[in-house]
């Protein structure tokens, strides 16, 4: 007769112990014939059950082999082989027509019958018997309810299969954080690979004379160590494979249960590191013990995708081994290899040209100082200059997302302060990922402005009042604004929407920094290359209305007042008086006020202008509406020299 799983997993345990006693490779080779064999007259089970701290644990301590009323304990281990042998001579004979509430087996075994035929006469107190606690654990017994199975007003129903096979219970459990754990999974193979690790070596300190339970003041490492062991006895881990921990307490008067997850993700890279990195076990049992807080846990972390703080060197503490860090930031946070290496070559050449004193001030609180990270941006754009990095390297590392918004990726520079630790080991070689994509409309932007600043100035002249002038600081978002405002005069594209997909986050805040810096790389390598992206025509910019956006009145307005001023002086006069003055800051906000008043007299009062000069917190926006207003007039220019061209 074959013995198959039942789905509860404190008789499941008790029968992967019973399969793992036999011999069996594998679960369903488990018959009743060889748990016979294994359980001979009850006696062995009953020694082993009677000196394991878990037993009582499992049964409380009013279970018939630790009870200590019944004495001597020589009687205990007699009563206790008698019936636990007569409970396995039921299985399949049971004489209550009931479903056991376990299993779903049609029948449910009398345990108070069977008491009676077996203990009694051998001298047992003749009391009813009912099936609870001592019995089954958090099974519900009369007088108490806060059990796993149904209880309250009658004893749950169980069939003698299951009752059984809890009582091999104690030697396939550990302790993890003071609860008893026992486990299930999507694997039948590797459950059973597990169960069996863990009974071959609470077999083995039995033998030895230790009767502790496995794990005892160890937290959850033995749970860790044991999924490294059945890690290390497989070839493969099958799809979607994960690990429950059921953690129970079954004594006293608060029985409870709570079930953990070690999913199929966290296997999965366990798996990995196992099979990848040299010194992947003794790792993973060093973060393991590191772990205070189960939110930040190693595997809490591996589980939610999230990066991890023992990874990276702190202190005395070197962090991981540069095999394990790239495993983790590949496959659970899913950082590209080119990043990684990216992070690597500028921690290498970093590593080259500074002292190790200047290296050690350098990292030192790298991932919180402005200063040390625009420092390590200086020697970036020194490194493209020199051509031993390109642009697209850049992008690998800082672009925020695979959307290139504006922002960067703030980890990049924990990335480099963990390389800078580990320069010698870096992943020079690795296969990296594709060519990325750009935003088309940074490149459509950064080479108008390229083109034009080299038509009008040079190259000499671009090298020192350009790309020099980034060195100094001297670049910034007002230089940025008149190149914009000169390249609307003679190219589609240059407006202020433009302006707000390139330089406004996502909390909708005006930000220049890292666009200029991303121009400035792509200048440099440009200008030392030669080699320039091919964009032949303006890009479709979506519209994004923002709260600081000109009222279309106000657009109107503007057209109204440049139509006036090209019927009475010409378009241009318009150009030249008033555009390029503009574009030179000759022209200030109060022409546009004047300019206003003329053709709309409410605009003379002071408040609405005012008004209209400040956003809703209360900040003054005047040079935004400068620019606002010069964008907005300046492109309506050139699409009035562009009808006259093609009329």
């Amino acid at each position: 007769m074959s013995i198959s799983l039942v789905g509860n997993p404190f008789v499941d345990t008790g029968l992967a112990v019973l399969a793992f006693k036999s011999g069996c490779e594998q679960l369903t080779d488990l018959t009743l014939e060889k748990i016979k064999k294994v359980h001979g007259d009850g006696t062995d089970l009953a020694n082993r059950n009677s000196k394991l701290k878990s037993t009582s644990m499992i049964f409380t301590i009013n279970s018939l082999i630790t009870h200590p009323g019944i004495k001597p304990p020589e009687k205990r281990v007699d009563f206790y082989s008698k019936i636990t042998t007569a409970i396995l001579n039921k299985i399949g004979l049971e004489d209550i027509k009931e479903r056991c509430e376990s299993c779903g087996n049609q029948r449910s075994l009398d345990i108070d019958k069977l008491v009676r035929e077996t203990l009694v006469p051998l001298g047992y107190k003749d009391d009813k018997r009912y099936t609870g606690r001592d019995w089954f654990p958090l099974a519900g017994s009369i007088g108490s309810d806060a059990q796993a199975l149904p209880a309250g007003s009658r004893t749950p129903n169980l069939c003698a299969k299951c009752l059984f096979a809890v009582h091999y219970l104690p030697q396939g459990v550990v302790l993890r954080d003071g609860k008893l754990a026992v486990f299930q999974s999507t694997s039948q193979k590797f459950w059973y690979l597990y169960v069996s690790r863990i009974a071959e070596e609470i077999e083995n300190r039995i033998r030895a004379g230790k009767f502790e339970t496995l794990g005892s003041k160890e937290g959850s490492i033995v749970v860790i160590e044991k999924t490294i062991e059945t890690l290390r006895k497989i070839r493969s881990l099958e799809a979607g494979t994960s690990l429950f921990v059921w953690m129970f307490s079954n004594s006293g008067t608060g029985p409870d249960c709570l079930i953990d997850e070690i999913p199929n993700r966290a296997l999965q890279f366990l798996f990995n590191v196992i099979r990848n990195v040299t010194t992947g076990r003794e790792e993973i049992m060093q973060l393991i013990r590191r772990d205070k807080n189960p939110e930040y846990s190693f595997l809490n972390c591996i589980s939610t995708g999230k990066d991890y703080y023992w990874l990276y060197p702190s202190k005395k503490f070197a962090g991981v081994s540069p095999e394990f860090f790239l495993l983790y930031q590949t496959q659970i946070r899913t950082v590209s290899k080119r990043a990684l290496l990216t992070a690597c070559k500028i921690a290498k050449y970093l590593n080259l040209n500074l002292s190790n004193k200047e290296l050690a001030d350098l990292n030192r609180n790298l991932t919180t100082d402005f200063a040390k990270k625009n420092r390590i941006r200086k020697y970036i754009a020194e490194m493209v200059d020199k051509g031993v990095f390109g642009f697209e390297d850049y992008l690998s590392l800082f672009a925020q997302d695979s959307s290139m918004k504006i922002g960067i990726n703030n980890d990049v520079w924990k990335y480099i302060s963990y390389y800078l630790r580990y320069s010698d080991a870096c992943i020079i070689g690795v296969e990296v990922d594709s060519a990325l994509v750009h935003d088309e409309l940074q490149l459509y932007v950064a080479k108008t402005i390229f083109d034009d600043q080299l038509q009008s100035i040079g190259v000499t002249r671009f090298r020192n009042e350009v790309l020099d002038k980034f060195t100094l600081g001297k670049i910034n978002t007002s230089w940025l604004r008149r190149q914009f405002l000169k390249a609307a005069i003679n190219h589609e594209c240059f407006t202020y929407e433009t302006w707000k997909a390139l330089c406004l986050d996502e909390q909708g805040r005006e930000t220049t920094y890292e666009l200029l810096f991303r121009f400035r790389l792509m200048w440099t390598e440009w200008f030392r290359t030669g080699n320039l992206p091919k964009i032949t025509k303006p890009l479709q910019v979506p519209i994004r209305p923002h709260k600081i956006d000109i009222p279309p009145d106000i657009e109107q307005l503007i057209f109204k007042i440049a139509q006036e001023y090209i019927t009475k002086r010409g378009l241009s006069r318009l150009r030249k008086d008033v555009i390029e003055a503009l574009i030179r800051g000759e022209k200030t906000l109060y022409w546009f006020k004047e300019m206003f008043a003329i053709v709309e007299s409410e605009y003379s009062d002071e408040d609405k202008w005012e008004h209209f000069c400040t956003d809703q917190d209360g900040n003054s926006i005047r040079n935004l509406r400068l620019f606002q207003l010069s964008l907005l007039l300046i492109n309506h220019v050139r699409q009035q020299i562009f009808k006259l061209k093609t009329s």
